[in-house]
């Protein structure tokens, strides 16, 4: 098991989750949101390939409308 924080909320997880299963995992819908790993942001197209590690800072943003 590993420690990530998602959203600054600690999370013991599985070695070798990709962060498209952490999403899923966590429930979390991934239409519109944005999603950085320690500071750098993460393409959609790469979260399949994207191994979390141990002390993992997840950040996930979600867009709203409004104005």
């Amino acid at each position: 098991m590993i420690t990530v924080k998602v959203n600054n909320t600690t999370h013991q997880i599985p070695c070798n989750h990709s962060l498209e299963i952490l999403l899923k995992r966590l429930a979390i819908s991934v239409d519109g949101i944005a999603v950085a790993i320690n500071e750098n942001i993460i393409s959609k197209t790469d979260w399949i390939n994207t191994t979390l590690l141990d002390g993992d800072n997840i950040l996930i943003i979600k867009a709203t409308q409004g104005g």
